[in-house]
């Protein structure tokens, strides 16, 4: 998870600048992803149901495997770009199709390795367990912006993209020879039909999750997306010196996120619901922090408060999620969470790149901030959620030895 977190958000902060040095629109930073994400969403639930039959460890592995394959293709396009091998519209293929290979194929990764967690936890550590899974994605996202940008000024832009996809092929092969299988699952996995998967969609235990969670992942493809253009455009920078400030942006908001979950989030003893509803409200704060900053040590602060609400509410939304449904069904519920994670990034070149390009770069914030006015309203008021885990288990009687 650090490599996948790392990986894309070094894609996220040398996006931007890229697509205008290789004279493709505003906009195409949300094309990009936006084939990768849909086959995210459609892929997830069938790996999670997959690892229920065959295993989380080869499933994680190949989705780590894919993900290395996706990179070096992503790296060797944007070189070809560099070099006027290709251009324009089949240059654009190119990227989003080495992009799409994540979104099939390396999405195995994530549902695999949270129903992993799941077997091997009881309901009330679960949520803290997850949460540390996101700190692992959220410490790449803080070191990878940063090492993007100076491996990028010293051997150029492709340089990282290909490092990635080479730490991705160890980690696959780490996964596959050391990942400790010597602690059981605490129930016996069963076999998970597309049809679990369907009634799940509508299950109420389930349902009210996979609503925030969609928003939520519309906030993220949404602010992601803008967040490199709108600080070229308020600061006016481009090229280098916009890949480190977007880079700077991006680390602040995972160094939020990953301090929320490690040190904020074990003290607060809160159940999911209450998560939920502080972190859609801390980011909407952030998003109108944004919308009037006025230099660059404001936007900073925006992102790191929206890394605070971002740390507080998906762990709330993951975590209750997971106590909701029964043991046998973790596989199919972890194939949903993840894929209505990435759902968001299939509307947010709409929401965002479009918008962005014809109504000002306000006009992506607003519509953020009204969905995150919804989440928190949603949260508080569902009765589909719950903010209560099971009680942790009874001290045992006999003393250690």
């Amino acid at each position: 998870m650090l490599v996948i977190g790392a990986g894309n958000s070094m894609l996220l902060a040398v996006a931007p600048p890229l697509v205008r040095e290789l004279n493709l629109g505003d906009s195409s930073v949300g094309w990009i992803f936006s084939l990768s994400a849909l086959l995210w969403v459609l892929a997830s639930p069938y790996w999670g149901r997959l690892s229920d039959n065959v295993g989380r460890k080869p499933t994680i592995a190949l989705g780590l495997f894919a993900y290395a394959i996706s990179m070096a293709s992503f790296g060797t396009a944007v070189m070809l770009g560099q070099s006027g091998a290709l251009t324009g519209f089949a240059l654009f293929i190119s990227l989003v199709l080495a992009r799409s290979i994540f979104g099939a194929f390396g999405s195995a990764s994530s549902p695999s390795a949270q129903a992993y967690i799941a077997d091997r936890t009881t309901a009330f550590e679960r949520t803290a367990q997850l949460a540390g899974l996101s700190s692992a994605f959220a410490v790449g996202q803080a070191v990878g912006p940063g090492v993007c940008a100076w491996l990028a000024a010293r051997f150029g832009t492709v340089f990282p993209i290909w490092l990635v996809g080479l730490l991705a092929l160890c980690a696959s092969l780490a996964i596959l020879f050391f990942l400790p299988e010597r602690t059981a699952p605490h129930s016996k996995r069963q076999r998970a039909s597309i049809g679990q998967s369907l009634a799940l969609i509508t299950d109420r235990r389930l349902s009210g999750y996979l609503i925030y969670g969609f928003a939520l992942s519309i906030v993220a493809g949404v602010t992601v997306q803008v967040f490199g253009l709108f600080t070229m455009d308020r600061l006016g920078v481009s090229g280098a010196a916009g890949t480190q400030l977007i880079s700077y942006g991006f680390m602040a908001n995972a160094m939020a996120l990953l301090f929320t979950q490690l040190v904020i989030l074990p003290r607060l003893k809160i159940g999911p619901r209450s998560l939920m509803i502080w972190g859609a409200a801390i980011s909407g704060a952030s998003v109108m922090m944004q919308i009037f900053a006025a230099n660059f040590e404001v936007l900073l602060a925006a992102q790191a408060l929206l890394g605070l609400g971002a740390g507080l509410a998906r762990p709330g939304f993951t975590g209750g999620a997971s106590v909701a449904v029964d043991p046998h069904e973790q596989g199919a519920a972890a194939g949903l969470v993840v894929a209505v994670n990435g759902a968001g990034f299939i509307f947010s070149p709409l929401l965002g790149g479009v918008v962005y390009e014809h109504f000002g770069m306000n006009a992506p914030l607003a519509i953020v901030a009204a969905v995150l006015a919804f989440m928190c309203t949603f949260a508080a008021m569902s009765r589909r959620l719950r903010d209560a885990v099971a009680p942790p288990p009874p001290p045992s009687e006999t003393p250690p030895a």
